[in-house]
């Protein structure tokens, strides 16, 4: 028998998980302004990281923790 979340705990991890993407999207702006990128290269910068978190997320995300039998 697996046991729900607390509604509570599911809210402040989706606010949490916002406030990550709006970090990630700021810092990419800011990094194509300082580093004069065009408009194409900060898709491909801001794709390239989105893939990279993306990956990290689904292995950290399919980790299940092993269960004494």
């Amino acid at each position: 028998m697996t046991e729900e979340p607390d509604l509570k705990y599911l809210a402040v991890r989706y606010i949490e998980m916002i406030c990550i993407g709006i970090f990630v999207f700021g810092f990419l702006w800011e990094g194509t302004i300082v580093m004069n990128l065009t408009t194409p290269q900060f898709l491909m910068m801001y794709g390239g990281c989105g893939a990279v978190i993306s990956e990290i997320l689904s292995h950290l995300f399919k980790k299940k923790p092993k269960v004494k039998k």
